[in-house]
């Protein structure tokens, strides 16, 4: 049976997450409501080339959420989206079809010692439109937000696009959630 990730459970007690993905959600604007809850998961002092726990991390997220309830979703969009100017990315991504393709490599350049199931898979539907599976425990506004900065940097000057979150898992058998990013001309988003 194929590991599916759980909200705010490390993959594996031994999960790590990169020390610059954590400084991204320092760096955002709204990192004055994460500041205060580092210390007690021992993430005081980050160094963006040192590996953390990646429980520790998730914890904070998730105190995060039940301290802000339904306003976390905004903070977490922006750490998404601050994510996309500090993550570990391959040189040779140039387009939007080539970012989606390499969003599961991306997920384990930034964290080691998870299960290979765990991160994103594809579906392309057509030209412009993919259905992307996340399997992976971050909240589901911090991979919209990720998602959305993404093909906000890699379209072509001519494209736009529209990232959604699909409101009923199509594959629970593989993935936590599902988010459709379409993109091209305005007339067939």
């Amino acid at each position: 049976m194929p590991h599916v990730a759980q909200p705010y459970v490390a993959g594996t007690p031994q999960a790590e997450v990169i020390g610059q993905a954590v400084t991204a959600f320092l760096d955002n604007l709204q990192a004055d409501e994460i500041r205060p809850l580092l210390p007690k998961h021992g993430l005081d002092n980050i160094n963006p080339d040192q590996w953390y726990t990646h429980q520790s991390w998730l914890n904070v997220l998730r105190d995060l959420e039940n301290e802000l309830g339904g306003e976390a979703s905004m903070t977490f969009v922006a750490f998404g989206k601050q994510v996309v100017q500090s993550a570990v990315m391959p040189d040779t991504i140039k387009t939007i079809p080539d970012v989606l393709n390499a969003l599961h490599d991306i997920h384990h350049l930034n964290l080691r010692n998870v299960p290979d199931e765990e991160g994103y898979s594809l579906e392309k539907r057509g030209d412009g439109d993919y259905l992307v599976f996340h399997n992976t425990p971050n909240p589901d506004h911090v991979i919209y937000g990720f998602l959305w900065a993404l093909a906000a940097r890699f379209k072509q000057p001519s494209e736009q696009f529209v990232v959604r979150i699909v409101p009923k898992n199509p594959r629970p058998d593989i993935c936590r959630s599902a988010f459709e990013v379409k993109w091209g001309n305005s007339s067939n988003l």
